[in-house]
Order: structure tokens, then sequence, then C-alpha cells
């Protein structure tokens, strides 16, 4: 840029230096502007028009905008990018000051640091995390700005930090590393790169005085962190602060999570169980829409997080069972409870909305109905006289705390559905502040008045078409039609031509309409006046706003899966320390809610680490292995979570992990094929089972030659037998691995049952002991369409084949070739290709035929005589 900045630039230049990496809404009237290379990405990213200002001129500089109320649109889509926007603001009210209207960055919103409602998921917490990478250690801290929520711990590796953020699923990830660490934040860096909707940033170096600045308002006994957790800590902090410059952080305390008091379930295993996220698309399709049944959003984040952070305490999963059980048991109660909790709304980020100074009238509207629903809520459990019940519930100390007096204050203030905007007005009840009364008095009759002086002027002149009308452009003014102008008095002083007539003022309409304004701008004032008041009252409960909300989420939750349980015939599971894992006709929690009525096949499993732990279960495609596998893993972390279970009776030895290996999936993007993909997820289940995981493997080796797949799944299956020694299921079509059943006492052999009937497969979907006798693979691949000539085409090469009378069919060419010597016999060339001709000709379906289809199927097979 050219020549010497104007002052408003230079505000513009200073917002710029301050927050290089953001793209500044610099706000001019009714517009956010963007200016320089701020408007050139951000005319790309959110297709608008690139213009320039001073275009011309030495100075010209790109300029594009949108507009102030529709921002929050435009900010969503660049954050949904990934991108850093700073809000520049106009401090002072450009038509009361004189020269240039201050500005200042009052916010930079950032994809980790987001508060309003409308860029928030509200069953999902919001986290930004940041990592402190060290050659020993892994700090990570995630803080979530909208809730309050700060939590911190150690991983000993980077392999449990993908772990980690798989479970968090951050939006914002900063990313720092001591210097003796640079291999280990490589693939700290790889591994955050890898997860979809994370916006990946380096940190700048934390210095020894800005770590301490950082972390000066926590308690100091929870400073006392771990170096490489107090670091994490204090870059999150550090950040989230300058992102806040006129703002204090609404920090309580930090809490600690323990990755090793948790079941772990990789987001591998996360991905494969479709814990949260359904390869459909489908919400319902997940675990997690099937079991949340919650009232309130802080009830459906708890839930979530609970989800994925199954316990490993037995203790701990009792109680939460204990509150579950209290709810099923209890059906009137829960009833009564879960219809207060639906009015709750979301109370912790309505809370950290006002602590910030953020909250509109609305907002303060959705706190006054959520703290008179959690008054219901303390209510319907307080009418709870059993010691024991109240005791299981937590309510056997003190007096849960409802914020009587705010609650009573904001019913007092508000109206009852008040505006989202401010500047809209309409906030507060007539009788909460008494100037604002007289003032909306004043008002009124000022309106009242400028109708009677209409209806005066009306009579006066005689002119029937006569109005006094109001503008926020022109203000008050007289409007004559155009037929009646020629009767204007000639005291009217012409305003304004239009095509309707032509418009006058009088001095009597201006007096009166300057004692209006005054009025309308006095009670603007004061309404906002009382506003900010409000809010700030509000914001300094936030805290125990937060601690209430807390509360009620967690009997939200345990109201939930009661609901759940009650409704879909679930049992409360044993949980304790032994080594089984037995489940008496359980069920897919997802799959039987999907399916029609009373048409889904519970079936049994029992896993002993002293006895059976690992079953091979082998049938045909579409019978159920796959979802027998997955039932038993989702059974167990739905155990261990706190939640029933779906089945006739459960005792689950507890599990330090789950591990799996089910679908098949590319990435075509690394190079990596599917049975790349493959191998490289048994490789980290066999280096990270221990003898506590449940492992579910689901057809291992299908992506390569027949005797290389079969060898690789014997040796695994001999591996987590021998070596491992877990809890394991092993769904395959290798029937060979069957015989492994009768070397290994740990080792059981089972089969979805099935029965083919006129050339078609039936699914009983029963699990029975013993191998199964057939894949059934060419009655699957009738009952997905397959044309009939190839249908039968492939009978007679399985029958041929089956009855080892012949090889695989060879390709002839033109080339004599030498011939190669036959798996099954030395029977000629000759032989073989008639004993697939007859074979081919029996298992052909006529009645399936079209002509077409057997002439073309007849000239095949004679070309190959």
């Amino acid at each position: 840029m050219a020549g010497p900045q104007t002052p408003v630039m230079q505000q513009h230049a200073a917002a710029k230096r301050a927050y290089p990496h953001a793209i500044v809404f610099f706000r001019m009237g009714d517009f956010y502007e963007m200016f320089g290379e701020d408007a050139v990405l951000g005319a790309k990213l959110l297709e608008l028009t690139l213009t320039a200002r001073n275009r011309g001129k030495p100075d010209e500089i790109p300029m594009a905008g949108v507009p102030h109320h529709a921002a929050h649109g435009y900010i969503s889509r660049l954050l949904e990018l990934g991108q850093q926007i700073a809000i520049c603001e106009q401090m002072a009210d450009p038509s009361k000051i004189k020269g240039i209207v201050p500005r200042e960055v009052v916010r930079v919103i950032t994809p980790g640091l987001v508060t309003a409602t409308d860029q928030l998921a509200p069953s999902t917490n919001n986290y930004l995390c940041a990592v402190e990478v060290t050659s020993g250690a892994v700090g990570v801290a995630l803080y979530d700005l909208s809730t309050g929520e700060l939590q911190a711990g150690s991983l000993p590796n980077v392999a449990r930090l993908l772990g980690e953020l798989g479970r968090a699923a951050p939006r914002e990830l900063l990313l720092g590393a001591a210097e003796d660490a640079e291999e280990a934040r490589t693939s700290a860096m790889r591994a955050a790169q890898s997860l979809p909707r994370l916006a990946v940033r380096e940190d700048a170096s934390l210095g020894a005085a800005e770590e301490a600045r950082a972390l000066g308002e926590l308690p100091e006994d929870e400073s006392k962190l771990p170096p490489e957790v107090r670091r994490a800590v204090a870059r999150a902090l550090r950040f989230a602060q300058a992102c806040l410059p006129r703002g204090r952080l609404p920090v309580r305390r930090v809490a600690r999570f323990e990755p090793s008091s948790t079941l772990l379930i990789e987001r591998v295993a996360q991905l494969h169980l479709e814990l949260t996220e359904s390869v459909s698309g489908n919400k319902q399709a997940t675990l997690l829409g099937a079991i949340d049944a919650t009232c309130s959003p802080a009830g459906a984040r708890l839930l979530r997080r609970r989800l994925l952070a199954p316990l490993m305490d037995v203790a701990q999963i009792r109680r939460r069972h204990d509150q579950v059980e209290l709810f099923v048991v209890h059906a009137r109660l829960r009833e009564s409870l879960r219809a207060a909790l639906a009015d709750v709304g979301d109370l912790e980020r309505l809370s950290v909305r006002a602590s910030l100074g953020e909250a509109n009238p609305r907002d303060l509207g959705g706190l006054r109905d959520g703290l008179a629903a959690a008054a219901r809520s303390a209510q319907v459990l307080s009418d709870i006289a059993d010691p024991e019940l109240r005791e299981v519930l937590g309510l056997s100390g003190e007096t849960l705390d409802t914020l009587p007096e705010l609650a009573q204050e904001l019913a007092g203030a508000l109206v009852e559905r008040p505006s989202p905007l401010a500047k809209q007005g309409e906030i507060f009840r007539p009788e909460f502040d008494a100037e604002l009364r007289e003032l909306d008095g004043l008002r009124i009759s000022g309106t009242e008045r400028m109708v009677a002086l209409e209806e005066r002027l009306r009579e006066s002149t005689g002119i029937s078409t006569l109005r006094i009308r109001y503008t926020r452009v022109f203000g008050w003014y007289i409007e004559v039609s155009r037929g009646k102008s020629g009767n204007v008095p000639a005291e009217f002083r012409r305003k304004q031509t239009v095509a309707s007539g032509e418009r006058y003022t009088l001095p009597e309409v201006d007096e009166l309409a300057d004692k209006i304004a005054h009025a309308e701008e006095r009670h603007r004032e004061r309404e906002l006046a009382l506003l900010a008041e409000l809010v700030q009252r509000t914001g300094s409960a936030a805290a125990r706003i937060a601690s209430l909300s807390e509360r009620l989420a967690g009997w939200d939750v345990a109201a939930a899966l009661a609901d759940v349980a009650h409704r879909h015939d679930y049992v409360r599971p044993k949980v304790d320390d032994s080594e089984l894992l037995s489940l008496r006709d359980a069920r897919h929690p997802v799959v039987e809610r999907l399916s029609a009525r009373g048409k889904f096949v519970p079936n049994d499993v029992e896993l002993d680490l002293s006895g059976e732990r690992l079953w091979l279960v082998t049938g045909p495609n579409m019978a159920g292995k796959s979802t027998l596998l997955r039932q038993v893993a989702l059974c167990t972390i739905l155990a261990q979570m706190g939640s029933f279970v779906p089945a006739r009776a459960a005792r689950i030895g507890v599990v330090d992990r789950v591990l799996s290996r089910v679908g098949a999936s590319d990435n075509l993007s690394a190079g990596e094929s599917t049975f790349m993909v493959e191998m490289r997820e048994t490789a980290e289940i066999l280096r990270t089972a221990t003898r506590r995981s449940l492992v579910i493997l689901d057809e291992i080796g299908r992506g390569t030659s027949t005797f290389d797949g079969l060898s690789i799944a014997w040796a695994v299956a001999e591996y987590l037998d021998e070596v491992v020694g877990c809890r394991a299921l092993f769904a395959t079509h290798y029937h060979e691995l069957t015989d492994l059943a009768e070397q290994s006492k740990n080792i059981g052999s089972y089969s979805v049952s099935a029965r083919e009937q006129n050339d078609d497969v039936v699914f009983l979907h029963r699990l029975v002991r013993g191998a199964a006798n057939r894949s059934y693979g060419v009655a699957v691949a009738k009952l997905a369409g397959l044309p009939e000539p190839v249908l039968a085409r492939a009978r007679g090469l399985l029958a041929a084949l089956e009855r080892k009378d012949a090889a695989l069919p060879e390709r002839r060419s033109k080339v004599s070739k030498a011939p190669q010597l036959s798996l099954f016999g030395d029977r000629s060339v000759e032989s073989r290709h008639q004993v697939e001709l007859i074979e081919t000709l029996r298992a052909v379906d006529l009645n399936r035929l079209t002509g077409l289809e057997a002439l073309g199927l007849l000239e095949r097979l004679k070309s190959k005589l």
C-alpha cells in the first residue's frame, strides 16, 4: 500500500498486527469489512465479491465485506474451514462523537473458542486442545470455553494421544514440544492431522514467566501438575486469554483425567463399532443415538463423554448402576424428573455467556426458565423420603442450590419472551424499574398525542387523506395524497415528494417529534443499562449455575439410561473383577432397534480367561457374525459406562481396552490398500492388547491370496491365544482355522447357523457350537441379484472343486503353455473341463433364464469344449 494511511486504515493495521493469523472483521457502519490479504482470502472462502478501497489510486487496497446482522453465518463458515476471526468493533456511537470512531478487537473467534449458540452443537463439547510433547510423556489439556470445563492429564506416548483426540474430538489443537522431542512432535503433528475437522496449529514457545502468568488465576494446589501437563494447560489458557482481550476466562479448576482409570477405546474401534459416528452418517445408526434419551444439552454432553470413556473401577460403575436401577424401579419418579428436566435448557453455556458479557435478552430468558425448571427438578427429588434412595442420588448432604434469588430477579425483570437483540427493546416488565416505566409512558403518550394532532389537522384543513407517519430515516412527517396537495395550507413546509404524494412538516409536529425522540432515546439507554447490570449479576453467579447444571446432568443421564432400559428390556449387568465375560440372550442395541420388532435373534456368549477365551466364529455372509462381534463389544462398553445392557443376563469381568478390526477400508491418500490398512490395525492390536483386553477380529487375511490370508489369520489367532491370552472373538471364512479348537483348550469353535432351501439360503442367526460346514457364498450372491448364467457357472465350479474332481479353470491361450500341476489330482485338462461343464448344466435354473441369457450361456460352454 503506497502513501500514508488514513486514520481508519491505521486502526485496521494495528488490529492486523495484533492478530496476524486471524481474518480481521473491521466494523464500519452496518458492515464488517475485510482489507488486503484478508479480503482476498475471505472473498474466496465465502464466495464474496472482491472490490477495492480507493480503486485506481496509489493506495488502492482489496476489500470485501459482509452485513453486520448476517455476520454469524459467515463466521460459522470460516470456522468450519479452520480460520480464526478477529472482531474489531466500533467502541462508540458514531452519531455522538466527533472525529474518528475508536475501534478495538473485542474478541477472536477460533474453531476451539466458540460461545455463540448457533455455532455450537448442543450435545457435543467444543474443545480447544493443547499438547505438550516431551521425550518421556505427552501432556494434554482440553478446554471448552462454552462451558468453562478444563481437563488435563498425562499420556505415556503419542500413540495414546491419537486415541485421546479421537475420544474428545477437539475442534482446534495447539502443539508445543520440548527441544529434545522433535521426532515425537512430528509424530504428534501427523497423528493430529489425520483427524477430521481438527484445525492444527504450531504453538509459539512458552517461557517460564508466560507459563506462570497463564496459570496465575488457578488455585495453587491445582496448578501443581506434572511439568508436561502444567505446560499444556498454560498453552491452552494463554491462547484463550489472548483471544478474549477484554474478558476473563470462565475457569474454575483443572479436572484431572487419568487414562489408566478408563476403558480405552481407540479411534479405530470407535469407528468400527459406530459409537458416535456411522458410515451412513445417520446418528440413529450409532450406539449414542440408540441410548441418548437425555432431556438437557448438558446431560447429552455428559452421556457422550461417559460412552467414550467407560470406567474400570468396579465401585464407581456399581454406583452408576444403582442410580439407573433406582429410576427403572421408580417409574413415576423417573417420568416426573424427566418432565422437569425437559425445560432446563443449557444452563451451563448460558451462564458462561453471561460471565463473558455476551448474553442477550433471550439468553437471560433461557436462564430464567432453566432455573425455574431446575427448582422443579429439585423438588421432585426432595420428595424422596427413603434415606437409602437419597444416598444413591447424592442427596444426603446439603440442599441443592437452585439460585432462588437469581431466579426470582430474572422472573420479575424480564418479559415472557425477550427478543434476541437488545436493540429491538421490549426486554423488561413495566414494573421492574420506575424510571423505565416513566419513559415508557412518555413514549406511549407521545405517540397518542401525535395521533390526536393528526386528527386535529385533518379537521382544520379538510384534507381527509392527511396522515402523520414515521420512518427511521425521515422521522415524523405529514403525508398528503397528490390529488389533495393543492389544499395544503401555506404554513406547511414541503419535506419530500414521493410517488404516492407529498410530505410536509410543521413546527408543532417537529416540537412533538423531538419530545418523543428524546423519550425513545432515553428509554433505549436506560434499557441497555439495566440489561448490562442484569447480565453482570447473572455472570457473577456462573460458578453456582455450573455446579447446579453438573448435578442435573448426572441425574438426567441416569434417568435417560433407565428410560432406555425400561422401554427396550435391558438388564443390569454384574460388573466385577472376575475373568468372565458372560452374556445371555444378548442383542445388538442398534441393529435390534432398526430391525422389525421381535425379529432380532439373541445369542449367548461366554468368554473365560481360565477356559474358552477365544471363540472362532464361522458361518455364511449375512448370517450375523459381524453383528455378534460388535454386540459383545457394545454390551461391554455399556456395562462399564454405567448403563444396563440389552440381554437377559450379563456378567462382565472388567475390560481394560476394546480393540477392533472389523469392516473393510482403505487409505488411498496415504497409498495404503485395504489389506495394508487391515494389517496395520491388526499389528496395533497385537502390540497393545493385554490379558484384560477384549479383541474382536472379523475376517483377517481376506485381502490377499487364500494361502497367505489363511496363514496370517492362523498366526494371529495363535498369538492371541498363546501370547496375549485375552478374551477374543475371531470371525472367519477360513474353515481350516477351526482345527485350532482341537489343539488348544482355550479356543472354542462356533458358527452362525443357516440352511439352504431350493438353492436359497435361510439365515437363522443362531450361534451354535461347531464349525459351519458351508459358506453359502453362491446363495448369498443370488440374493444380491447376480445374473443366472453367472450363478450357474459358479455352482458348477463350486461342485467340481468341492468334489476335488477339478482344478481351477485355466484360461486358454493361442500360445501353447506347459500344463500346471493340479491341486487335487492328475486328471487331464479335457476331463476337468468336462466335469465343470456337466456341473454347470446341472446347476443352471432354466426357469430364471431368459432366451438371450440361455443362448449366451450355451455359447460360452461350447467355447470351453
